[in-house]
């Protein structure tokens, strides 16, 4: 059944529990893990908003993250209940962004996301344009203020070759490349145990350039600011065509004291 004008949601909420399998060391949820969670409230909302998988699929399409952008202030914890919502913020000739705020279930904002998304072409992979899909319910969102989309990142230059990963077979989605959470485990994962314990990340922000595939060999480039806190560049590179697929910049701040937030 079409959804008609007069029911569709400009904006979609769903209600979580973090997972024991979603937290880290210091029982915080793990940003990939949260990320996937924002991901899947979006993908319930384009379902309704009837631009989802299977709706892009009959027109040989398919979304791809472009860029990200996520702020947080405090980190829930294992069986904490969460409520994330997201909303389209506008659309442009090729970005459709989409915007998101995590809260405790109580209603305290704990961090906050824009994302930046592409349609490509199933048979190119080549960038389609947007309005055509937006025809429909145009009229609910305003075009796409550039002072809205997530920054494109400088890279990094004057960056140490660090870590290298293997793309797995894992690692890899329905679309047959690597899938954007594992570029964000890349990165944390090039990081010291001891950072990741003593510090939490305030930003992560991210641009994805290109593609990758199982069998590909990854490099980490990292650049440290001499900011306090600090402040991190990466670039990741495809090893065999040395073609860079992802840029970061991770803004880190001290662990002052651990937050239980009430569930």
């Amino acid at each position: 059944m079409k959804t008609s004008m007069e029911e569709i949601k400009r904006s979609w909420e769903d209600e979580y529990t973090i997972p024991f399998y979603g937290v880290d060391a210091k029982n915080e949820v793990c940003l990939p893990a949260l990320w996937n969670l924002m991901q899947e409230t979006a993908w319930h909302h384009a379902d309704h908003l009837k631009l989802g998988y299977h709706d892009l699929a009959e027109k040989k399409s398919f979304w791809v993250l472009s860029r990200l952008s996520i702020q947080m202030d405090e980190y829930p914890h294992w069986g904490n209940r969460i409520r994330i919502k997201t909303w389209l913020a506008g659309t442009g000739r090729l970005f459709a962004l989409r915007h998101f705020s995590i809260a405790h279930q109580k209603g305290d904002i704990l961090g906050m996301a824009k994302s930046a998304w592409l349609v490509l072409s199933s048979k190119s992979r080549r960038p389609q344009r947007i309005e055509p899909l937006f025809q429909h319910m145009g009229h609910l969102f305003d075009p796409l203020p550039l002072t809205e989309e997530p920054e494109r990142l400088p890279g990094p230059v004057q960056a140490k070759v660090g870590k290298s990963f293997t793309v797995r077979y894992s690692d890899i989605d329905m679309h047959h490349h690597a899938h954007n959470t594992k570029y964000i485990e890349w990165i944390l994962d090039s990081y010291s145990a001891e950072r990741l314990r003593m510090f939490h990340i305030q930003s992560l922000e991210t641009n994805f350039l290109a593609e990758c595939s199982q069998g590909d060999e990854i490099t980490i480039h990292t650049e440290p600011s001499g900011n306090t806190p600090p402040i991190y560049l990466h670039s990741l590179f495809r090893k065999s065509d040395h073609r860079e697929l992802c840029r970061a910049r991770v803004l880190w701040r001290p662990m002052e004291k651990v937050l239980h937030p009430e569930g």
